[in-house]
């Protein structure tokens, strides 16, 4: 003989959950059997178990007390939470999740590429699911500070903004120190596998690694309707902190100034050299009033020094020769400062700076200042302080011209009023100077 004795005892809704646990007793022969069967629904999806039997001789239970067992168990079950059971043991596992850093030093700021293709669609039909991310969930050892929308502006099949303006897949943003939520705009969605990239622009203090080495997980989650109990999709990256590397070398720091002599008939500046000189000697010869007479010098310069080098020109006094008498500073002995197109001297009688004088011209035209020797100008100051006539702000290898070479060239000229003297001399020093 078999009779049932059906028990239906409660019905729940939990978010888009709906739960209902019912009980019966059915008498078989000399035995009873209690059931209990637990009925969801989710998104349209029905799902019956049957969680276990109990048999009881009826003569040890009788049909009451099966029934109050067969309540007790229903009441249990619901009231722990089976139905959120259920429902976390539903959400789907993102993939290709990773999270590219821009710098894994200790306590540094750093950028962050996070990536991940989603399998269920996040949407806002009415309440907005959401995307979770947070950094180190079980030590909170990042720091998030000031970021904002503008921080994720490279960011792809997602669009971060302040506020919702219709465009598609529109999400606002909302930040804690460790970790920050994306809530979708009415409307939009980012369908099932779509592949996300949140690009968090590295600058200054937005996010910030942890001071220790060591790995770290960075939690994501997109949740149906912003509800941490109803999680449609997780999933972990993982970063590596780790203490940068030092690579220290050295290099031996390396100068080399070169000064050689020119042949006469050599181009410099735009005008021709008249007389062939040495590394160590310029000799204009005897003087014709009138008629003036240029020598050049080439300067060449090695070296390794990561700011260059300049190289300055001084002479020790005007040419002078032993009765006293000199050839003065371009022009009529005036230390001409800016460069200008050679003329003769007036040959003023009773001015005696004006019977001659001596210039200097660089070819140079990359200079500290610039080009200021242009073509055939000529400067007169470096009689009395130095004058720059070769610089480079790099490193250089001797040959390059403007760079590793050039050439420099003094003219003289005299007038019949200048004295005699067979003697004029002046020392001329270069000094070389590499910025390292």
């Amino acid at each position: 003989m078999s009779n049932k004795v059906p028990y239906n005892y409660a019905y729940r809704e939990v978010l888009r959950w709906q739960v209902s646990v019912s009980g019966e007793v059915e008498h078989i022969g000399d035995r009873a059997l209690g059931v209990i069967t637990i009925s969801n629904t989710f998104r349209s999806k029905h799902v019956t178990m049957n969680i276990f039997d109990i048999r009881r001789s009826p003569v040890a239970m009788g049909l009451y007390s099966q029934m109050g067992l067969v309540l007790i168990l229903a009441i249990f079950l619901w009231a722990s939470g089976m139905p959120l059971v259920l429902n976390s043991a539903n959400a789907a596992s993102l993939t290709l999740v990773s999270d590219t850093l821009t710098d894994s030093d200790l306590g540094v700021a750093s950028g962050h590429t996070i990536r991940f293709t989603v399998q269920s669609v996040i949407n806002n039909t009415g309440t907005p699911d959401t995307i979770f991310v947070d950094f180190d969930p079980t030590g909170d050892n990042f720091q998030i500070a000031d970021l904002d929308e503008a921080d994720f502006a490279a960011s792809a099949n997602v669009s971060v903004v302040s506020a919702c303006t219709g465009a598609a897949s529109e999400m606002t943003l909302a930040t804690t120190t460790e970790a920050f939520t994306l809530t979708m705009c009415t409307g939009d969605q980012i369908a099932t596998s779509t592949a996300v990239v949140l690009a968090i622009a590295s600058s200054t203090s937005i996010i910030t690694n942890p001071a220790s080495s060591n790995d770290y997980k960075i939690h994501i989650e997109s949740r149906n309707e912003g509800s941490a109990s109803s999680v449609l999709d997780r999933g972990d990256a993982m970063v590596f902190i780790i203490d940068d590397v030092v690579v220290t070398a050295s290099v031996d720091t390396t100068f080399d100034f070169v000064i050689t002599g020119l042949a006469s008939g050599t181009s410099v500046n735009g005008d021709t050299t008249s007389t062939t000189t040495s590394a160590t000697a310029i000799s204009f010869g005897n003087l014709t009033p009138g008629a003036s007479v240029i020598g050049g010098q080439r300067l060449n310069v090695t070296t390794n020094a990561a700011n260059g080098f300049t190289v300055t020109v001084k002479a020790d006094q005007n040419l002078t020769s032993s009765t006293g008498a000199d050839i003065d500073a371009f022009a009529d002995g005036g230390g001409q400062f800016t460069p200008i197109a050679w003329t003769a001297p007036s040959n003023t009688l009773g001015s005696e700076n004006t019977y001659g004088h001596f210039g200097i011209t660089s070819e140079d035209s990359t200079l500290s200042t610039g080009d200021p020797f242009g073509a055939q100008l000529y400067a007169g100051n470096f009689a009395t302080t130095t004058r720059e006539v070769f610089y480079h702000n790099g490193p250089s290898n001797g040959i390059a011209a403007d760079i590793g070479e050039t050439d420099v060239a003094y003219q003289i000229e005299v007038e019949s009023l200048q004295e005699a003297g067979s003697d004029y001399t002046a020392t001329l020093t270069y000094v070389a100077t590499p910025v390292f």
